[in-house]
């Protein structure tokens, strides 16, 4: 079974445009390849060969895109119950041993970056938090520690 993505909806657009500029790159990559064979011997001809080699690549981005695309749920459109931290949420968060307080928006794993603030769903962090609801604690064993958590603000944009 195919991995699931989950991505906003800004993202899935930004996707889509990549793939439909990779398939222009692969309409180009064809002709130029097409003038680089009328050139000769394509055993010793640097440009035929280089453009071949960007071709493949290119097929290569566009398939590995086309299964994303395909695989995509669209976390706008997601119906989740709002008053559970759930993917789409920007949670505020406390730690409970220093007194920390974090905000965080719960993504898919294509969006994550921790340091923007875009906490993966799958991250340990975030797998602890979900399901819970404003108020509520949670805890996070780590190797050597176990932290615990409270989740002060829950918001849904």
């Amino acid at each position: 079974m195919s991995e699931i993505f989950y991505v906003s909806r800004k993202n899935y657009e930004r996707l889509r445009a990549d793939l439909d500029n990779l398939k222009k790159v692969k309409a180009e990559l064809s002709q130029e390849i097409g003038e680089a064979a009328r050139q000769g011997d394509l055993k010793e001809n640097a440009e035929y060969i280089a453009a071949k080699e960007r071709q493949a690549e290119t097929l290569s981005k566009i398939n590995e895109l086309e299964i994303k695309l395909r695989n995509t749920r669209i976390t706008d459109d997601i119906n989740v119950d709002k008053t559970e931290a759930r993917i789409g949420a920007t949670v505020t968060i406390e730690d409970l041993s220093d007194g920390d307080v974090t905000v965080y928006t719960l993504v898919g794993s294509m969006e994550s970056d921790p340091d923007k603030g875009l906490l993966s769903v799958k991250s340990p962090i975030a797998a602890a938090m979900l399901g819970k609801k404003e108020g509520e604690e949670f805890g996070l064993v780590l190797p050597k520690v176990t932290k615990k958590y409270k989740l002060i603000k829950l918001e849904y944009k």
